[in-house]
């Protein structure tokens, strides 16, 4: 039941997300988390990934990138900014934010993943992270002076 209740609040969400804007809705997201507990909020978290890695497929990165910044914001709420998987999602992110051609936030959540990635003692990630940080840095550099 939960689950279909989930499903449903993400379905509901997605539409209103493409019927409205691409940034993240601090209100969506206060709605959420004052109605559903922190194992279901966990369960849309993981959902708003799976809609945004089947986005990037179909080369919908700007969207992709906002149901990641999503899954994050939901995650940080209800205290899992520490957890790897977290790292992971930035990690995504800025690969979605890349392919949008927004380099600066790329740079930055390459960053952030490079770094909670050490965090956890994942040295091939935080390397590649680090390394994608600089090329999306150098990218949005050269953006800036067009």
């Amino acid at each position: 039941m939960k689950l279909a209740i989930s499903l449903a609040t993400i379905v509901g969400f997605t539409v209103s997300l493409s019927a409205f804007e691409m940034n993240v809705n601090d209100e969506e997201v206060n709605s959420l988390l004052n109605t559903y507990d922190k194992e279901t909020l966990t369960e849309i978290s993981n959902e708003l990934v799976k809609v945004a890695s089947e986005e990037e497929n179909i080369g919908e990165y700007e969207l992709a990138s906002s149901h990641y910044k999503r899954a994050l914001k939901i995650r940080e709420a209800i205290g899992l900014k520490a957890h790897k998987s977290f790292a992971s999602i930035l990690y995504l992110s800025s690969i979605a934010e890349s392919k949008a051609g927004n380099f600066c936030e790329a740079s930055i959540a390459a960053r952030e993943a490079s770094l909670a990635f050490k965090a956890h003692g994942v040295s091939k990630y935080e390397i590649k992270a680090a390394n994608d940080h600089v090329a999306y840095g150098r990218a949005c550099e050269i953006l800036a002076f067009k």
